[in-house]
């Protein structure tokens, strides 16, 4: 399938509009563009890529997914961070780059936009976005490797094997040509904020987080392995990123698992 020039990714376009320093690539298909930057790590590049393609055979998602990637359609990207950042502030990343994607929607109009603990952006309540974050040394260096997918606009028929559904940003008046300018936002803005967290750590970012947090207040029910480890209503997180759940007069803090709101006929 053949799309026009204007609809489809520009290397030089994205490369303009950043206002950092990081070398471009753009592919028309790629196994992953997150393994592809773990590769170029691998290999010894120390430099800050950025990878971004039409499509991918093999993206990856959160616990081992398949991130469905329809050719000339979304958004794909992942780029390499140098984090000078300790051990047990890793698992905030994804909440931070989640917050990151909301403020560049947030400049682009679009209301409505809330974040689902820990990587999934939503529109309406349904699936925009998400952020798979893995960590990769170097040396005696650590580099997280940030993979973001974005539905932008979806082919006819495109389903997904999520309970939430999903959403795209044609529906805000946004298109395919659109995609280059959103993507150099989406790592300026990531940058930005990761070099604020990386400095002064995630508790200052907690209130911004929690006023988009989808599931606030609400009956919630955490799995991990197809097991349940926590239920009760959702109240935030803490100054590391962590799952708030309260129940009974207690708060249980989740480490990771995947959150959903608990059905009527759940205990």
């Amino acid at each position: 399938m053949k799309k026009s020039v204007q609809s489809r990714l520009d290397q030089g376009v994205i490369k303009s509009l950043i206002k950092n320093n990081v070398d471009v690539y753009v592919f028309e298909e790629i196994d992953s563009t997150s393994q592809w930057v773990v590769e170029r790590l691998s290999a010894g590049s120390v430099c800050t890529v950025l990878c971004v393609a039409e499509t991918q055979k093999k993206g990856r998602g959160r616990s081992g997914r398949l991130w469905q990637s329809p050719a000339y359609s979304n958004i794909y990207m992942s780029f390499s961070y140098l984090a000078d950042i300790e051990l047990k502030n890793i698992a905030a990343t994804s909440l931070v780059v989640g917050l990151a994607i909301t403020r560049v929607f947030k400049n682009l109009g679009i209301s409505g936009v809330t974040l689902k603990w820990p990587n999934d952006i939503l529109l309406r309540g349904k699936k925009l976005a998400g952020v798979l974050i893995e960590a990769k040394t170097v040396g005696q260096q650590l580099y997280l490797v940030v993979g973001i997918g974005i539905n932008v606009r979806n082919p006819e028929g495109f389903n997904v094997d999520s309970e939430l559904g999903w959403e795209d940003l044609s529906a805000e008046g946004l298109g395919l040509a659109d995609r280059s300018r959103i993507i150099a936002m989406v790592y300026d803005e990531c940058e930005k904020l990761m070099s604020s967290f990386v400095a002064n750590g995630f508790a200052m970012l907690k209130k911004e987080w929690e006023a988009v947090d989808e599931y606030a207040g609400k009956d919630v029910v955490v799995m991990d392995q197809n097991t349940v480890i926590a239920t009760g209503m959702g109240s935030g997180v803490d100054d590391y990123g962590c799952l708030l759940i309260k129940k009974d007069n207690t708060v249980k803090k989740v480490v990771c698992g995947d959150v959903s709101l608990r059905k009527s006929h759940e205990e």
